[in-house]
């Protein structure tokens, strides 16, 4: 997310260094329409597309992309993702285009002094036949990593990025491009961070921030504690009706971790018997001069909805990432929102790390806490499609208030509410 030339005011600026000379990017951005526009497509498009990337596809089936509905002539059924991030000092575009069986194209370019230069690129012809040029940008003719490129260009299936293949194939010098795919983070509403209770468990640090920053949020939570129980696993099943399936695929494995209900539990199998930890986080309160506890799913859905946030906020600077949120603003006051977005920009301030999500609170559209070039619009046209523009581009006289013009209709992605029908 690159800033405007319009906007004056330097904060929530970061200058990053590249080939091409010192660029400066912003560290958040936020888009905000009325319900149906593409916000949260948006945000499925990208989680989608790292999951290809990362996952993979099994050969022999289509790409299971959920395309858009309706014929568009000029797009003949294809769907294209690019990325271009900042990694290491070094600036790349990496995309890929399908429709629901194939691969159609691939790139990954490197940022040079004067334009980007391709490592690889990959194109599938109308018969079917996919050819992929690989550069000396990639490797050098000869050395290992490049005779084991072309190899793998040989056996790559027609739904297979040449990227993933690549990677789970040991090629090394894609390594940190498909790290960086692997780091990108999707939160949406319904998200629960994976594991939680357990890595609570492990790091006594994210506990401790996550109970303190609850504390400090006033959601009436000062502490928060991981509790351990090992039960028998066979008179858990029965007494809580786990599904037969369920229980068939937990018999199957030696050790593992199944989420069930919102619960946590570890299966480890010794030489005798299958042992079972149930792992759960507990929320202390003050209640009547006396420490209560709560289970996670006792407490309230804006306290749920910190709790899968909030370590976004913890690993900032441990390991740069960029977070996808979708509706940031869902369960929780305009003031706890405000303090999420104020506190990633601060924490993020010298880091790498960068937040793009979604909201409906109109009252987060605020220059006194935004640039202007922060806050996004997006609506649909006459043709149903989504499209996106810049706060940026409007006029803000000085005395108005953005958010009565905003509702007026001024700057549009308001919803239309009609009349008679």
């Amino acid at each position: 997310m690159l800033p405007t030339r319009k906007d004056k005011n330097g904060e929530s600026l970061k200058t990053i260094t590249t080939r091409a000379g010192e660029w400066k990017v912003l560290s958040r951005s936020g888009f905000f329409g009325p319900n149906a526009s593409g916000k949260s497509s948006f945000i499925e498009s990208v989680d989608f597309a790292r999951d290809y990337i990362v996952d993979g596809q099994k050969s022999g089936k289509g790409t299971g992309v959920n395309q858009f509905q309706g014929d568009f002539e000029d797009l003949n059924g294809i769907s294209l993702f690019q990325f271009m991030f900042y990694l290491d000092g070094e600036v790349y575009e990496y995309g890929f285009s399908m429709d629901r069986r194939q691969i159609h194209e691939e790139w990954l370019m490197q940022l040079t002094k004067k334009d980007f230069v391709p490592w690889f690129t990959r194109v599938t012809d109308e018969t079917g036949r996919t050819e992929i040029d690989i550069e000396s940008q990639f490797a050098r003719k000869g050395s290992k990593e490049r005779n084991l490129a072309e190899i793998l260009k040989d056996s790559i299936q027609k739904n297979q990025l040449f990227l993933y293949k690549s990677h789970d194939n040991g090629v090394k010098k894609t390594e940190k491009i498909f790290e960086w795919f692997r780091c990108l983070q999707v939160i949406f509403p319904d998200s629960k961070v994976r594991a939680l209770p357990i890595r609570m468990r492990e790091d006594e640090n994210l506990r401790i921030h996550i109970g303190k920053m609850l504390n400090k949020m006033d959601t009436g939570v000062f502490e928060i504690s991981v509790a351990s129980d090992e039960i028998d696993f066979y008179e858990f099943a029965e007494k809580t009706n786990l599904p037969r399936e369920l229980v068939e695929d937990i018999e199957e494995i030696k050790n593992g971790i199944v989420n069930f209900s919102g619960k946590y539990f570890v299966f480890a199998e010794d030489e005798k018997e299958k042992k079972t930890i149930l792992i759960q986080l507990k929320f202390s309160h003050k209640l009547n001069e006396k420490n209560v506890q709560f289970n996670i799913d006792e407490e309230s859905d804006g306290t749920q909805r910190l709790v899968d946030l909030l370590p976004m906020l913890f690993t900032i600077g441990r390991n740069p990432c960029i977070y996808f949120v979708d509706e940031i603003d869902r369960s929780l006051h305009t003031k706890l929102s405000q303090f999420l977005l104020d506190d990633f920009a601060e924490r993020a301030a010298n880091e790498n790390d960068q937040i793009i999500f979604t909201a409906h609170d109109v009252n987060l559209i605020n220059l006194q806490k935004f640039r202007q070039d922060e806050i996004w619009f997006i609506e649909k046209n006459g043709k149903g499609e989504s499209v996106l523009r810049s706060f940026s581009d409007f006029e803000v006289k000085d005395g108005q208030s953005e958010i009565k013009a905003y509702l007026n209709g001024r700057f549009g992605a308001v919803p239309m509410i009609r009349g008679d029908f």
